[in-house]
C-alpha cells in the first residue's frame, strides 16, 4: 500500500471514529412488569400517561391512571417505569419527551394501541379567547406538553366542573388554563402554540388521540 493511500485510510478511520453517533429514536416498549422508554436525552425528562384496566377481587373492573414525570437519573438515555404487579393486557401508554416533544405510544400486543382521530373538534379557540380541547366523550385524561417549558394534565368528565360547558351532553371541553402543572412546570398557558403536544386518553374505550399542534390546528 502506498504511503498516500495508507494516510487516506488512516484519516478516514479517524474521521469515522470522531463522527457523533446518531441519536437513538425516542421509543416506548413494554416489559412484563414495566414501561421502558429509550432514546431520552441524557439526564432528560419525560411525561408518562397510561391507563390500566383489571378485574378486581369483587369481579368489577378496576381502572387506574398512571401519570408521572420521570427523569433519566443515570444519564443512559433509558427510563423505566415499574408497574406492579405487572403490566395488564388491557392497558395503553403514551410518553412525551419534555425537551424535544417527541412522543410514542405502546400497548400489549394482545390488546394493541388504539390511536384515533378526534371525535369532536380537538384544540379550538373559545369565544372568550382561551383555548380548549373539545371532544365527544364522557371521560378523558388530557396531557399537554410544551417542549422546554412544561407539562399540564387534567381529567375531564362530562357535565362536572372540569367540563368547560358544564352540561351533560356527551361533549367535553377541557380548558387549557385550568390544567394542573406537573412537576416544576409553570401555570398552564391560555392558548396553544405551535409544537405543543396534545394527548387525550379515553379510559372507557382505551383510545388515544395524540397530535402536535400546527399553525392550521
Amino acid at each position: 500500500m502506498s504511503r498516500s493511500l495508507a494516510r487516506w485510510v488512516w484519516v478516514s478511520m479517524l474521521a469515522l471514529a470522531a463522527a457523533p453517533l446518531a441519536a437513538a429514536p425516542f421509543r416506548a416498549a413494554l416489559e412484563s412488569d414495566g414501561v421502558v422508554v429509550s432514546g431520552v436525552a441524557a439526564k432528560g425528562r419525560i411525561a408518562l400517561l397510561g391507563v390500566t384496566r383489571q378485574i378486581g377481587e369483587d369481579d368489577f373492573p378496576v381502572v387506574k391512571r398512571h401519570l408521572e414525570v420521570l427523569a433519566d437519573e443515570d444519564g443512559d438515555g433509558v427510563i423505566r417505569y415499574p408497574v406492579e404487579p405487572g403490566v395488564p393486557v388491557r392497558s395503553v401508554w403514551a410518553v412525551v419527551d419534555l425537551a424535544s416533544g417527541s412522543f410514542d405510544t405502546v400497548a400489549p400486543q394482545a390488546f394493541g394501541v388504539r390511536r384515533v382521530n378526534w371525535r369532536g373538534r380537538g384544540p379550538q379557540r373559545r369565544q372568550d379567547g382561551r383555548d380548549a380541547v373539545e371532544d365527544q366523550r364522557t371521560l378523558v385524561e388530557l396531557l399537554v406538553v410544551r417542549p422546554e417549558v412544561g407539562a399540564w394534565a387534567m381529567r375531564v368528565s362530562d357535565g362536572n366542573p372540569s367540563d368547560g360547558d358544564e352540561r351533560i351532553d356527551g361533549r367535553l371541553e377541557g380548558i387549557l388554563d385550568r390544567m394542573e402543572p406537573l412537576a416544576e412546570s409553570p401555570q398552564a398557558p391560555s392558548v396553544f402554540q405551535r409544537d405543543d403536544v396534545v394527548l387525550a386518553l379515553d379510559p372507557a374505550l382505551m383510545e388515544i388521540t395524540l397530535i402536535k399542534v400546527s399553525p392550521n390546528s
